[in-house]
């Protein structure tokens, strides 16, 4: 087993960083195990930039110790008063390295499956090791200990051995001890898996290139899960706490005790801003332009400045002071909307081979450094990321034209559609239209016909009308006649005689 060797006065990049982030940087331990699985991820996650690689694994190794301070001095006031420190499945000693700038390393036990882990930190960092097991059962200590922390260890255990390895480590404690273990919440697996009914969902994989994706794979967890097995391995004694994200702000940590010398609403716990860096260039003026966000995702938090530093002196800052849309839908809240920042570094304070370290830094006085390495080689990967930038970009574009130009032929085709559907509607109407005049033609010819043969009618009846006036006429002329006469006169005498003596009728 051999060692990545680093020497600060051979690599800059490092020895900045170090300078910043650790508590006595000329005691601390650069040196990293070859075989470490922690590094050798970072390493893939940046094309095998061996300084970023290694600014990426000591940073998360500090973010680990400054969440894992805030429960201690929660707890036990400082790290001095912790008796004894279990680092469980400890790995290669990311975060031990930090630790025992923190406390002596007498104090510190680190415990793993690895063999080899455990012998590399008992060696170059000084502290006590104890070799895990597979199986929980086989897992025998004779001693406890105060303060336990388990990290990144049940994201990845299957339901068969999650209880049983939380009673082992809750057993482990002392009366008065803390116990801190971290999680993948629900909210982290993939949107479009059911989370099981019991609270735990487990995959095989893992970014472990050697363990038993069965028995090491990820796991995500409800928060009723945890607290119901919490209270199952503590037979209902402990104290339960959880905090959102409170790893790197993404795995849930859980703070588990029997003892509460401090209620949890004293846990004023903050996590670390965020940020990046979107360009660096050099101006044709020569000046190095710098542009990025940061934002904080604290109550109350915010950006009190970006620290520029070149060689480990400070020769610029500046606040984010305008809207990063892109950033804020990102984070899914309006806090992080004002995060964008830029600034100029002139000509004369910084060169190419220059360390340049920039930093975020919140109302808190929490610190993330946003990158850490040579002028040269942050310009350099800032335009490499333009030009795939520039590329994805023309992809995005033309993705989001053949997109339109699929909804414009679809809209299209439905227009169309209801173009024929009313041209079927219209020759419908047509035909019916044509149907109702031939029948209204037939209608008004037989009308016609009907005022044809009434007006013949009405013509016979004005002759017959006429001929019955004109013999009423006649019959009025005779009855004058008939009553000019002697005989009618006679007649009307008559008949005033008969009814003068009583023999008229009716």
């Amino acid at each position: 087993m051999s060692d990545i060797n680093l020497d600060l006065v051979k690599n800059p990049v490092i020895a900045a960083f170090i300078r910043e982030q650790a508590k006595f940087p000329e005691d601390f331990k650069l040196n990293i195990c070859e075989a470490d699985e922690m590094y050798l991820f970072s390493l893939s996650n940046v094309k095998d930039d061996r300084d970023r690689a290694l600014v990426r694994y000591y940073a998360i190794g500090r973010r680990i110790l400054d969440t894992v301070k805030q429960v201690v001095d929660w707890h036990f006031g400082s790290f001095e008063n912790v008796p004894s420190f279990l680092d469980f499945a400890c790995g290669y000693g990311r975060f031990t390295r930090f630790l025992i700038q923190e406390m002596p390393p007498e104090r510190i036990w680190v415990s793993d499956i690895y063999a080899n882990a455990v012998k590399f930190q008992t060696e170059y960092l000084g502290v006590s090791g104890i070799v895990s097991t597979g199986k929980p059962e086989n897992y025998l200590i004779d001693r406890k200990f105060d303060c336990i922390l388990a990290n990144s260890f049940f994201s990845h255990m299957p339901e068969r051995t999650f209880t049983n390895w939380l009673q082992n480590l809750y057993d482990l404690l002392t009366p008065d001890g803390v116990l801190m273990f971290s999680v993948h919440d629900e909210c982290l697996r993939s949107p479009h898996i059911e989370m099981p009914a019991n609270g735990i969902l487990f995959s095989a994989n893992s970014e472990s290139q050697s363990l038993d994706k069965e028995e090491y794979g990820t796991t995500y967890v409800t928060e009723k899960f945890v607290r119901e097995i919490v209270d199952r391995v503590s037979g209902g004694k402990a104290f339960v706490h959880r905090i959102k994200k409170g790893i790197c702000r993404f795995q849930d940590l859980y703070v588990v005790t029997n003892k509460l010398a401090k209620d949890f609403s004293e846990l004023q716990f903050n996590h670390h801003p965020e940020g990046y860096i979107d360009v660096a260039a050099f101006t044709n003026k020569e000046n190095l332009y710098l542009e990025g966000w940061a934002a904080d995702m604290n109550l109350g938090g915010r950006i009190e400045e970006v620290q520029v530093l070149v060689n480990g002196e400070a020769v610029q800052k500046c606040e984010p002071f305008y809207d990063r849309p892109d950033v804020a839908g990102y984070f899914d809240t309006d806090a992080a909307l004002q995060s964008g920042w830029n600034c100029y570094l002139p000509k004369n304070t910084v060169a190419p081979q220059d360390v340049l370290t920039v930093k975020a830094i919140n109302n808190y006085g929490w610190q993330w450094i946003l990158e850490t390495c040579t002028v040269e080689s942050l310009v350099s990967q800032k335009q490499s990321q333009s030009l795939l930038g520039s590329t994805q970009t023309k992809l995005k574009l033309i993705e989001t034209q053949l997109a339109s130009a699929k909804i414009e032929w679809e809209l299209s085709q439905s227009k169309l559609m209801i173009s024929q559907t009313k041209l079927q509607e219209s020759q419908t109407n047509l035909q019916e239209t044509q149907t109702a005049l031939l029948s209204a033609q037939t209608q008004l010819e037989q009308t016609q016909n009907q005022l044809v043969s009434v007006q013949t009618q009405l013509e016979k009846t004005e002759n017959q009308l006429i001929n019955v006036k004109q013999e009423l006429d006649r019959s009025h002329s005779r009855v004058v006649a008939m009553e000019s006469s002697k005989f009618w006169k006679l007649r009307t005498a008559w008949f005033q005689i008969r009814r003068s003596i009583g023999l008229a009728g009716e």
